[in-house]
């Protein structure tokens, strides 16, 4: 770019030196036409105003041209540092995978645990026997092993070979949130976490997954008007009893519907419904299983604020008494 400026300036220079040339030139022309040295007719020497228009006219193509290239080779670097930069963003990321998987290997290599396995038995009165097997890298006869989880402490049996096994007794609905394995080598105690899910029942009483989407209408009463729809999936849907849900505003319930059969069959339900433009509109979906257990969420499906109302949403589980077993508010 930088040459195309000096060779633009270099043109106008010499647009000016001609120019120049060609006034003086015809000024002199002028004089010995005066002087009666010479006619005018049919002259060679063309007037200076032609002579700068067509010199602008060259010197503005020359420009069009030269800017041409200088913006065709200007594009061609920025393609080309542009397709490096993706080139280094991909080694940049490759490089962090790969710092990644070492700093994983790295821990893995010095974690005294190998390997780490358990087994759930069929819940009874929301109660669940769970079986542990570890086993360590490193061991004597006299290392010790325990397990906390959920509040409790779980001693572990050294069976040889450096494998240890364990049980506890667990709720369903207990907190087991980063069990911390203990080993303990004489003096020298060292804990390391495991995998474990924080609470069992996920994998025994079903859950709603809504997909549903809306629009929204300004009507001449200055409310909103909203269409849409939505339809349900879930988890375990042949423990499921039954299924209603409940539309709310404001806290105010709208409308309570049975959708069992439909929301098992996978059925799209529509909704129209007109609000108040400060109202929200929110879905209460109760699920009741077949081995008595009461689902219950409230979701907020449609709010004005701009930012997300926390602490409105709310999950639920009762059991066939009605009382509470686990809540988690959003």
């Amino acid at each position: 770019m930088a040459g195309i400026l000096w060779i633009i300036i270099l043109m106008m220079l010499v647009a000016v030196i001609i120019i120049a040339v060609s006034i003086i030139a015809y000024n002199k022309h002028l004089d010995k036409v005066t002087k009666g040295e010479v006619h005018d007719t049919h002259s060679t020497i063309p007037e200076p105003r032609s002579t700068a228009s067509v010199i602008y006219k060259i010197v503005l193509m020359i420009i069009v041209i030269l800017s041409y290239l200088g913006i065709s080779t200007a594009n061609g670097m920025i393609s080309s540092l542009q397709s490096r930069i993706g080139q280094l963003d991909a080694e940049v990321n490759g490089l962090q995978c790969e710092v990644q998987n070492l700093r994983y290997q790295i821990e893995d290599e010095a974690r005294l645990v190998r390997s780490f396995e358990y087994e759930i038995s069929e819940p009874e009165n929301n109660l669940a026997d769970v079986k542990f097997k570890l086993w360590l890298k490193e061991f004597t006869d006299k290392t010790e092993v325990s397990l906390s989880i959920a509040g409790q402490d779980v001693a572990f049996t050294n069976d040889g070979g450096g494998m240890y096994t364990g049980n506890v007794t667990l709720s369903l609905f207990d907190h087991c949130q980063v069990p911390v394995v203990s080993i303990k080598n004489g003096e020298l105690i060292e804990n390391e976490t495991v995998d474990f899910p924080e609470e069992l029942f996920w994998d025994y009483i079903p859950t709603p997954m809504f997909s549903c989407h809306f629009d929204g209408k300004d009507t001449l009463s200055g409310k909103t008007k909203y269409t849409g729809e939505y339809w349900l999936d879930f988890s375990i849907p042949e423990n499921i009893e039954s299924v209603t849900i409940t539309y709310f505003s404001n806290g105010e319930e709208l409308k309570t519907m049975d959708i069992t059969t439909g929301a098992l069959s996978g059925e799209t339900f529509k909704i129209e419904q007109e609000l108040g433009n400060q109202e929200d509109l929110a879905f209460r979906t109760v699920l009741v299983t077949k081995d008595g257990y009461r689902f219950e969420e409230l979701k907020l499906m449609i709010f004005p604020a701009k930012e997300y109302p926390y602490g409105y949403e709310y999950e639920r589980i009762y059991d066939s008494d009605g009382n509470l077993l686990y809540e988690c508010l959003y």
